[in-house]
């Protein structure tokens, strides 16, 4: 077996990391100023949900750290398989639902509150659902699969602790959610706000462990064997 000299990734591939985690910043500054600036978005992020920014004048900041949060995270999942990190069909399709559930959250508004319930506002209920779970899933099983690789095994750690952390945050929604479907009834909620928010933030947390995980594993590169 020979060991030729590394390869030296193309441009566009040793982009694609610090792409992903500029736009993520992009999108979570946008996220910040919709929480403080009242004048765009005069919600209690107690009780108002995330998905009411969609209805405020901040519109379009919403909508926009939506497209750039999807953006963010498609580079991070190109940059994943490339390494190899990623290799897993099913993982791959789970990381692109959770871009694409983004994209129709951000597309299709939710109903206004007790207003009618319109077909828009169904997909809208539905892609939240999507996006709620569909990262989590990747975070855990990426974690899993590589929890014994020595270079990856402290990445693999945070990225299952942040999974399953985020867990109990998805049940005051899943919970009603799925008890609304089947039983017809309506089945209150308590300071949802809060919730969604700090379930934000675990997601928030979880992609930039995925970021930093896929910035060392371009820098660590590889080289060729040939026979």
């Amino acid at each position: 077996m020979l060991l030729s000299s590394p390869v030296r990734p193309s441009l566009p591939a040793r982009l694609l990391v610090p792409g992903a985690l500029v736009t993520l910043a992009a999108a979570m500054a946008l996220l910040v100023v919709l929480h403080v600036d009242r004048r765009l978005a005069p919600l209690d992020p107690v009780s108002s949900m995330l998905s009411d920014y969609a209805l405020s004048p901040g519109r379009w900041m919403w909508d926009a750290a939506l497209l750039l949060t999807s953006t963010g995270s498609a580079l991070l999942l190109v940059a994943l398989y490339r390494r190899g990190l990623l290799a897993n069909p099913a993982l791959v399709a789970a990381k692109a639902l959770w871009c694409v559930s983004l994209l129709a959250v951000a597309v299709f508004a939710k109903d206004p509150q007790g207003g009618a319930i319109t077909a828009t506002g169904k997909i809208h209920l539905y892609a939240s659902a999507v996006t709620c779970l569909s990262l989590p899933i990747v975070g855990w099983s990426l974690g899993r699969r590589h929890r014994d690789d020595p270079r990856w095994r402290r990445f693999a750690t945070w990225s299952r602790r942040l999974a399953l952390a985020a867990i109990p945050f998805y049940l005051p929604f899943i919970v009603p959610f799925a008890v609304n479907v089947v039983l017809g009834g309506h089945l209150p909620t308590v300071a949802t706000g809060l919730v969604e928010r700090l379930m934000m933030v675990l997601e928030i947390a979880l992609l930039a462990v995925l970021g930093h995980w896929a910035h060392r594993a371009m820098r660590a590169g590889g080289q060729l064997r040939a026979a």
